[in-house]
């Protein structure tokens, strides 16, 4: 049980390292270089390769035996559904607004590549809406289903995120400069102020 458990966690490592190498702009110029005009395609085939590994990695946690954590009660599994419906409604507004940007669909059906600082809607009282959903939505899940697999691949992907998010933000501030580092210093990064 403990080997299948320590398998969850190198699953999950590998999986948010390859995420990150294939997200970074060192391998995206490398891929432009390779791939001229059939560029415009890496991010979907980037979002295919993404959603595989994390179905598979989802799997293999699954179909393994994981002891809980804790007893839960009637009050933690309340607790937990409506932290789990708060952090998958945040996501989903977020996927809705950019989803077509983010699963690399656009590409197929419109050449310009542009992108624009969205500080509308949620974004106006949290620079990463996307990023709050998901930590309310896995830890939420973690409540009502307190298993040490849960456990494991949450942290991961919760420390995997953190630095993600800090990597992120020097990408943005090249990108959009003075007008992303005004954003810093008014909206929070994670925990909304209203």
């Amino acid at each position: 049980m403990l080997s299948n458990h320590v398998l969850v966690a190198a699953f999950w490592a590998v999986y948010v390292v390859l995420h990150s190498v294939l997200a970074s702009l060192t391998i995206k110029k490398f891929f432009k270089k390779k791939l001229g005009t059939y560029f415009k395609h890496y991010r979907l085939a980037y979002t295919i390769f993404a959603f595989a590994g994390f179905v598979l990695v989802v799997w293999f946690q699954a179909s393994i035996r994981s002891a809980d954590i804790f007893k839960p009660f009637l009050f933690t599994n309340i607790a937990g559904v409506i932290v789990t419906a708060a952090g998958l409604t945040i996501m989903l507004i977020c996927i809705k607004k950019y989803f077509m940007g983010l699963s690399g669909l656009r590409s197929l059906v419109q050449e310009e590549n542009y992108s624009e600082l969205h500080i509308s809607g949620i974004h106006r009282y949290v620079r990463h809406p996307l990023y709050l959903g998901t930590f309310l939505f896995i830890w939420g899940l973690f409540i009502v289903f307190p298993t040490l697999s849960l456990l494991i691949s949450n942290s991961v992907i919760t420390i995997y995120t953190l630095i993600g998010i800090k990597l992120e933000e020097k990408k943005l501030v090249l990108e959009f400069k003075e007008q992303y580092k005004a954003y810093q210093k008014t909206v929070p990064k994670l925990i909304p102020k209203f």
